[in-house]
């Protein structure tokens, strides 16, 4: 069985952290080995997108959309802890945002084809064997996100929350080609959740 490179997407407050944990679990009960990982990553591109996100440095949307393609790179080809790297060794990779998130973010500000465009190499280099779209309604994203009692981060309003969510749809809707796509109702049980989400998993496994 090769070894699986699963995405999770969705707004901030979807219950990414949750569910990729939660399918972790269910992966390593079935003996197999998992690596978890995010974007932006925690290599110096990723750190630097942070400082952004966290307001300590301002930058044009479109230096933030080239620098998030440009972190994917060291994302996927990076000799210890890249995708590619992780995925050889025969772990499953579970990533938590990849390219949609990039066509969904960054294409308030910059055009959804240069997006695009930024993001070809990790396209045809590694597509998702599985994408996971947790879709939630951006109100109720917000309650999550203000319930965690932490400062909010430069995408967390009502308007770029719904923003977004639309912007993901439109990307799945355009490009999708080659995808794995599956959109799943993250308002529900955590449970309830996970066990969709293991059904196209399993599916996978064989």
């Amino acid at each position: 069985m090769s070894p699986l490179f699963i995405v999770i997407e969705g707004l901030d407050g979807s219950g990414k952290t949750t569910q990729i944990g939660m399918l972790k679990d269910r992966l390593q009960g079935g003996g197999a080995a998992c690596y978890l990982t995010a974007e932006p990553t925690e290599l110096p591109t990723g750190k630097f997108i942070r400082s952004i996100l966290q307001k300590e440095i301002a930058a044009d949307p479109r230096t933030v959309a080239a620098l998030y393609a440009a972190d994917r790179i060291e994302h996927l080809f990076h000799p210890e802890e890249g995708l590619l790297h992780m995925l050889a060794e025969g772990y499953h990779v579970i990533a938590s945002r990849y390219y949609f998130s990039s066509l969904a973010y960054q294409s308030e500000f910059a055009d959804p084809g240069w997006v695009a465009s930024l993001n070809l190499l990790a396209k045809r280099t590694l597509p998702a064997d599985i994408t996971i779209f947790l879709d939630l309604d951006p109100e109720v994203s917000l309650q999550r996100i203000e319930a965690r009692g932490e400062t909010k981060e430069l995408y967390e309003t009502r308007e770029k929350l719904t923003h977004v969510r639309e912007s993901f749809h439109l990307a799945f809707e355009h490009f999708s080609k080659g995808e794995n796509i599956h959109v799943i109702d993250a308002s529900g049980d955590p449970v309830a959740i996970s066990d969709a989400i293991w059904t196209v998993v399993e599916s996978r496994l064989g």
